[in-house]
């Protein structure tokens, strides 16, 4: 009997640590990220242990309250003052501090169908709501130089945030911060259209080109700054370029640059896989429209089949 019970537990433990890890082991933590009196936001972070990794996962919400009530979705609806948003539910995805007043957020429906990057505050014993951007797409708030923040729009166009005071500047085109002094601002862009890879310096407030380094992209790689932090950009910039942000602006690719170059066999395969890339959207655009050419087709068929006299 005794050989018999200890042969079954091994199998009792492992069959409850595969139920733990097919539902995930879950914990939330909530922490105080801001509070002004009257406003209040609070980071929800739920942690779900990850089977396919072996690891905890973090999910971080925000939630908001005023005068120390939960902000229901109607009420924040209001604040948005957007009358098609009045019955949505909120998710409320980022928010940093700009001052002991007012914080920056990122926000969408829960069907992530619309965002918004707002600024919410406390003036006179109320919270007050600025709206940035409003969006389809992507609202959410990109690391920048210290003091500042980075969003882009549906057009993919960049927005500079300044925390204090606090300021918003749209820039045409989707462009990397790479660092900025004062109002001149290094940016990067690929320009697919010229092949070339482009690095500038521009004038934040006017949204004006000051200098600007163009290299051919048959020559270099494309740097991986997609997801790099403001100090690689910085450092990445400083590697490769003579830069002057002073009265003269200017830029140029120093001598002893640490660009990564590319050999013609390989600027070859990359121009046959965008041409593939541009085949392969040109034939979803036109399957898209032939099907809804095929429905609207269909539609008038139908509505002139119930014009029809009815046979005897």
């Amino acid at each position: 009997m005794n050989v018999r019970s200890f042969s079954v537990l091994p199998c009792v433990g492992v069959l409850l640590c595969a139920a733990l890890l097919v539902g995930g082991c879950a914990r939330t933590t909530r922490e105080t990220v801001f509070s002004s009196g009257t406003l209040k936001v609070v980071a929800v972070t739920e942690s779900r242990l990850d089977i396919n990794v072996s690891k905890y996962q973090h999910y971080t919400t925000y939630e908001l309250y005023v005068d120390g009530k939960k902000l229901s979705d109607k009420a924040f609806s209001m604040l948005l003052q957007d009358p098609d948003a009045t019955d949505d539910e909120f998710v409320h995805a980022d928010a940093v501090v700009l001052d002991e007043g007012a914080i920056l957020m990122a926000s969408h429906s829960r069907d992530s169908s619309r965002c918004w990057t707002t600024r919410l505050s406390a003036n006179g014993g109320r919270a007050t709501l600025e709206t940035i951007l409003q969006g389809t797409v992507d609202c959410g708030i990109r690391p920048a130089p210290a003091g500042w923040r980075a969003i882009y729009d549906d057009r993919s166009d960049l927005i500079l945030i300044r925390e204090h005071p606090f300021q918003v500047h749209p820039m045409a085109g989707y462009w990397y911060v790479l660092w900025i002094d004062g109002d001149v601002a290094a940016l990067y862009q690929k320009d697919r259209d010229h092949e070339r890879l482009v690095v500038k310096l521009a004038r934040i407030s006017s949204d004006t080109t000051l200098a600007e380094q163009a290299l051919p992209m048959h020559t270099y790689a494309e740097p991986d700054l997609l997801h790099a932090s403001p100090e690689l950009r910085r450092q990445w910039l400083l590697d490769s370029f003579t830069v002057s942000m002073g009265d003269a602006p200017s830029i140029q690719l120093r001598p002893d640059h640490q660009l990564d170059t590319i050999t013609p066999e390989v600027w070859a395969e990359y121009q046959e896989n965008d041409r593939q890339n541009k085949a392969l959207d040109a034939d979803a655009r036109a399957a898209g429209d032939a099907w809804i050419e095929a429905q609207r087709r269909e539609l008038m068929d139908a509505d002139a089949t119930r014009g029809l006299p009815k046979k005897p």
